[in-house]
């Protein structure tokens, strides 16, 4: 199931689910809580990640994940304080930082936030962690005005999303979406969440960017992502036909960087959490700041 989470499979991960759901396990309970994260059923997620609690090996992966989740919510403050929790489990403290990082970018604290790296580079012990530190590094100095295209190094220059910062043409853009264009697939590699091979990729494009400007974001760490229905197939996920589309953009952006097929289940979205304007302002003004 977790290969099909990653794969944008969601509507198979929903299906294997519900066959198994006589099983009561931790493990299925944190894969329907990610699920409905991703589908935007954030009040329906947050009940199977605190069901996760109950085993105490657990908490730390729980705590994280509900952070997270809280981070969908608005509730900054909520998370701000779990994520400090998980920071104490010193096998999961490098995700609460950049966690904390993260955070703190959506909350525009860039100082706060770039003080936070050299936590990182003490105990950065694995390849996706060293990547992203390299990305938040960056991306931190961009933010703060310390770093421009003339004087990046070659390491951000040769990296799409990285150099997707000092040039945001459309160009760059659709060269980099025509990667996502239907392959033949072959016993070696079958490929998955690939559009049409005669995809319009810049009317595509257009009608992302006015999808996503009044939808509400997920936010997972490096990037925020959103997850809509069209009214007509863009390509395939596996051997799937969908009119499912997923958007990444930069963290507390719209601009995009990449968008690619999924496959929605039928629940997706159930709460209507995709379009709600009372979500997107509690988000912008940073969870109790709504309050007041």
């Amino acid at each position: 199931m977790q290969i099909d989470l990653k794969e944008g499979k969601y509507a198979h991960v929903r299906s294997l689910l519900q066959e198994n759901e006589h099983y009561q396990s931790i493990e299925l309970n944190h894969i329907y809580g990610l699920l409905e994260n991703i589908e935007n059923n954030f009040e329906t997620s947050k009940k199977y990640y605190g069901a996760c609690m109950v085993d105490s090996s657990r908490q730390p992966t729980a705590l994280l994940a509900l952070a997270k989740l809280y981070i969908q919510t608005g509730d900054y403050n909520v998370a701000r304080k779990m994520l400090e929790t998980v920071q104490l489990f010193p096998d999961f403290s490098a995700q609460a930082t950049i966690g904390l990082i993260c955070l703190n970018i959506l909350e525009q604290n860039y100082k706060e936030a770039y003080q936070m790296l050299p936590f990182l580079e003490q105990i950065k012990k694995s390849v996706k962690l060293q990547e992203h530190y390299k990305i938040l590094n960056t991306y931190l100095l961009y933010l703060m005005g310390k770093i421009c295209k003339s004087n990046a190094n070659n390491d951000v220059i040769n990296h799409y999303m990285l150099y997707r910062l000092f040039d945001d043409h459309e160009k760059i853009l659709l060269q980099h979406l025509s990667k996502h264009l239907y392959q033949k697939q072959t016993a070696q590699k079958k490929v998955s969440g690939r559009f049409f091979r005669n995809t319009d990729l810049k009317n595509l494009l257009h009608c992302a960017r006015e999808k996503i400007e009044k939808m509400n974001a997920n936010h997972f760490e490096l990037s925020d992502m959103y997850r809509f229905k069209l009214d007509h197939p863009i390509g395939f996920v596996g051997d799937d036909i969908t009119s499912d589309l997923c958007v990444v953009t930069l963290i507390g952006t719209k601009n995009i960087v990449t968008m690619y097929p999924v496959l929605l289940s039928n629940q997706f979205d159930k709460e209507g959490m995709s379009f709600s304007k009372e979500l997107m302002l509690k988000r912008t003004c940073g969870g109790n700041h709504y309050d007041k």
